[in-house]
């Protein structure tokens, strides 16, 4: 197999091996969450105060569906609706007090377990993954549209 090959192989594990990090993490969390409340909650602390439609556009989700996650997020007190200063009809969603610690719990949550996953590493062997790592999310964050170039011409159009 090429580097390219064994590098896509290796994405592929990496995939199924943080779907299972992530289902370890959100049950581990005090208070309890579900996996897409964890990945949401996350989002919206990044991005906040933000549109529930931007929410869904940075996840690549339909509105609809991020709306219904919203909603449940709402009334564990997790995030509030409050009116958008630019457009007194739309809202934006912040994280309330509770849903900062439990974002801080996921965090907290997250660098356990990965540190009981990880005993042997160095310091510098965490650091230097650290850095590669941002560096693929930054290319894989910033080459969408040479995806969607690709994606096309690979179904012959363009």
């Amino acid at each position: 197999m090429s580097d390219i090959e064994l590098l896509a192989e290796q994405f592929a594990v990496l995939v199924r091996g943080l779907r299972e990090l992530h289902g370890a993490i959100v049950v581990r969390c005090e208070p309890p969450v579900e996996a897409a409340a964890a990945v949401l909650l996350g989002r919206v602390e990044q991005l906040a105060p933000v549109r529930l439609t931007d929410v869904a556009c940075s996840m690549g989700l339909d509105a609809s569906t991020v709306s219904r996650q919203v909603s449940a997020l709402v009334s564990r007190g997790w995030v509030v609706r409050d009116p958008d200063p630019q457009d007194l009809r739309a809202h934006v969603l912040s994280l309330t007090e509770d849903g900062r610690t439990t974002v801080a719990s996921l965090r907290a949550t997250r660098a356990e377990v990965l540190t009981r996953l990880l005993p042997d590493w160095t310091a510098e062997q965490l650091r230097s993954l650290t850095t590669a790592l941002a560096r693929l999310n930054h290319d894989l964050t910033t080459g969408s549209d040479r995806l969607e170039l690709v994606g096309t011409s690979r179904h012959g159009k363009a």
